[in-house]
């Protein structure tokens, strides 16, 4: 399980990486590498998935540790917003985008927090964990209806544009690739929690 100063470094590399690229203004780089980000991000949080399960890990840590790392995305998006278009570049819209992104964030981190003091003292809440799957099937068609949308308005792939205040390239970039790195690390769970079911019911 990646530790917090592995996330810590990794949502620092994630932002330092993504505001470069933005402020040389080379819309292919910027979506490598918000691409390469998501599916860094991904793979450590699909890597640390399975090996929980593998590990026969409780319930409360796998679902703490997937919120984790669905809430570093959402942190890394809203960071990646706020210094880009506070310094660099101009969209009228940014502050919006940047503060529900914030929220969400945390709010994933304290839902991770809560459960790691559940797991602390031997609690396990049933209602709260089905809450936390169907919140997380709701997520995965709600990052799913985002990437198809920015396809269709033909805000993805992007195109730079040179009207002021509508520079948004950059939030269409880390728009599609934060949701298709959170609809990774969802459906992931999701698959990994019914094959756990699945087995355990083979085996009683």
């Amino acid at each position: 399980m990646a530790s917090l100063a592995i996330w810590m470094t990794l949502l620092t590399i994630c932002l330092a990486a993504i505001i470069l690229s933005g402020a040389a203004g080379l819309p292919d780089l910027h979506t490598a590498v918000a691409a390469l980000i998501a599916l860094s991000i991904a793979g450590i949080a699909v890597g640390d998935n399975w090996q929980q399960r593998k590990n026969g890990v409780g319930e409360n840590l796998v679902a703490a540790a997937t919120a984790r790392a669905m809430g570093l995305v959402w942190i890394w998006g809203a960071l990646s917003l706020f210094v880009t278009y506070f310094f660099i570049l101009s969209w009228k819209e940014w502050m919006v985008f940047t503060g529900i992104f914030a929220v969400v964030g945390i709010l994933c981190l304290l839902f991770a927090a809560t459960l790691d003091r559940d797991e602390a003292v031997g609690k396990k809440d049933d209602t709260f964990l089905n809450l936390a799957k169907y919140l997380s099937v709701g997520q995965l068609i709600g990052m799913a209806v985002a990437m198809v949308g920015l396809i269709l308005d033909g805000k993805f792939p992007v195109a730079v544009k040179n009207t002021p205040g509508w520079e948004d390239w950059a939030a269409n970039n880390i728009f599609f690739f934060g949701a298709l790195s959170i609809a990774i690390i969802t459906a992931n769970a999701l698959y990994t929690k019914s094959k756990c079911k699945t087995f355990t019911t083979l085996s009683v």
